[in-house]
């Protein structure tokens, strides 16, 4: 009995260690997308991620909808009501996010936020600016990223930009990615976002915010990790802060099976900017005015931009603390191997 309890135990840290390798990081064949209606058969939401019964979105008007049936490539939804969003105020410092259990409570900090970005889908790219939906090696996808690192440099706050490449863009990418996510937050960042961008239609994402052409930016959280509630509570305060200083850049909240990795972080977050079919200047003009929402939801004010911005923390393109991690994954594997053998070793005697 003893060895059996092992064995389990070790096999749990295993999967534990891998991360979210069996969780559902499924996306819709190149061309095809989801569309999410209502009762009355109104078109709700595109996605280019597959969708499953029990998967939720909150539109950008805050209402909530679930999925309870899948015809197709529709998913039919019912009305859960309007979500109730945090309030977001401006005031510096007094508003900075803790974590305490499954909640995001205010704590007050000196500290200059961190924000880590990387992205585990490298070779998207944007067809109006890059040629192709995907390019192979680095996509359009990075110099969106770069733009959000700058912009955010510019607000005053610290970033970690990560350039690890993790093609190829298959259903293992979460994994390779993982382990980048896991360097990341070695650095004690306050943020982490995994930045993507959809597969749907162009008009699904084009806005103007102000003005100013841009592409909407979505935000996305996986409903298959412990974090959930928490994660779920920050993208809401994003969403808040993006509706109250941004009218018009929120694409909406979409809740979906798998962990993307979220099960690392109570503040990490996958962002999707645009289409493949926007323009990559609108999607780097809307994740641009995304980083401005996003020191209020920290609780910090914005520096003057006009000050030159503080230098960069990049990380280099090998993954910094890659070879701990891979370590630690390969004792673990022994020890499973191990308890295997034990186990079989007593069934046979």
């Amino acid at each position: 009995m003893i060895k059996r309890c092992f064995l389990l135990t070790a096999m749990m840290v295993f999967v534990f260690a891998v991360g979210g390798s069996a969780m559902a990081h499924s996306e819709m064949p190149r061309g095809q997308y989801f569309t999410l209606i209502d009762e009355n058969s109104n078109i709700i939401h595109l996605t280019g991620m597959k969708v499953h019964k029990g998967d939720e979105y909150i539109s950008a008007d805050n209402s909530r909808y679930r999925v309870v049936d899948i015809t197709g490539n529709t998913a039919c939804c019912v009305y859960q009501g309007k979500e109730k969003m945090p309030v977001i105020n401006d005031n510096t410092r007094n508003d900075t996010l803790g974590y305490s259990g499954d909640r995001l409570t205010p704590a007050a900090t000196k500290k200059t936020p961190t924000v880590a970005i990387y992205h585990t889908h490298s070779d998207e790219s944007y067809v109006p600016g890059d040629g192709a939906e995907s390019v192979n090696g680095k996509g359009g996808i990075y110099d969106v990223g770069q733009a959000l690192s700058k912009r955010l440099q510019e607000l005053g706050l610290d970033v970690q930009y990560n350039h690890n490449n993790h093609n190829p863009h298959d259903i293992n990418a979460y994994s390779r990615s993982r382990k980048t996510a896991a360097s990341l937050l070695k650095q004690s960042p306050d943020v982490i976002l995994d930045v993507h961008r959809d597969a749907v239609p162009a008009e699904q994402y084009s806005t103007q915010v102000k003005g100013t052409e841009a592409t909407k930016v979505k935000l996305v959280v996986g409903s298959q990790n412990p974090n959930m509630k928490t994660n779920l509570e920050f993208a809401k305060r994003i969403k808040a802060a993006m509706d109250k200083k941004t009218p018009g850049l929120s694409n909406g909240i979409f809740i979906g099976k798998g962990d993307f990795n979220q099960d690392l972080s109570p503040r990490a977050m996958l962002i999707e900017v645009g289409a493949h079919t926007n323009k990559k200047s609108d999607a780097i003009e809307g994740v641009m005015i995304f980083a401005n929402t996003l020191p209020p939801v920290l609780g910090v004010n914005a520096v003057n931009t006009d000050k030159a911005p503080p230098a960069a923390k990049p990380l280099s393109t090998q993954n910094q603390g890659a070879a701990t991690t891979i370590l630690i994954i390969l004792v673990v594997v022994a020890t499973a191997a191990g308890g295997f053998y034990l186990l079989n070793r007593s069934t046979n005697k």
